[in-house]
């Protein structure tokens, strides 16, 4: 078994911390991040999901391979708890909850953001997205696709995240 600073890789790129606690690997696409890390917590109830990962096909066959790893299933999943709005991390959620019925749980100031989120048009993301990457001091080959056209033309992830239900 190889190990990793998060924990033991069973070869399927799951990881069990212990304790009932398990995390996967679900990819970003086209992001120089990789992956995030998305925790199956056993509970009295079912699994509940930590994070959901990126609303993409792959991040989606990630997760559903991953959780069959840790031996449970997306339709056995009882909540979802979100730490932060991203889509990186929030992007599947309603994906998971139409396949499980599980609960989506985040802050109420992430709620609200959400909401937000989910009345802005694709333009004003895309201005509001380059004006905080330049802000950031991200370099203009990052940030000039995100002003033309073809670009805007895309569907973005994020932008109908779920709603949470607690």
């Amino acid at each position: 078994m190889k190990r990793s600073q998060d924990g033991p890789d069973d070869g399927t790129g799951t990881f069990d911390h212990g304790g009932g606690v398990r995390s996967l690997r679900v990819p970003i696409p086209d992001n120089p991040l990789g992956h995030t890390l998305v925790y199956v917590v056993d509970t009295d109830r079912g699994p509940v999901l930590i994070d959901t990962g990126w609303d993409d096909p792959s991040a989606w066959e990630a997760l559903t391979s991953g959780l069959t790893s840790c031996g449970t299933s997306v339709e056995a999943l009882h909540g979802v708890v979100v730490t932060h709005h991203h889509p990186d991390h929030h992007g599947l959620s309603g994906k998971v909850r139409e396949a499980s019925g599980a609960w989506v749980a985040m802050h109420a100031a992430d709620a609200a953001i959400v909401r937000r989120t989910r009345g802005t048009k694709p333009e004003r993301w895309y201005t509001y997205m380059a004006d905080k990457l330049t802000a950031a001091g991200a370099p203009e080959e990052h940030i000039a696709p995100l002003r033309t056209a073809p670009a805007r033309r895309r569907t973005l992830p994020g932008l109908a995240p779920a709603l949470p239900d607690r």
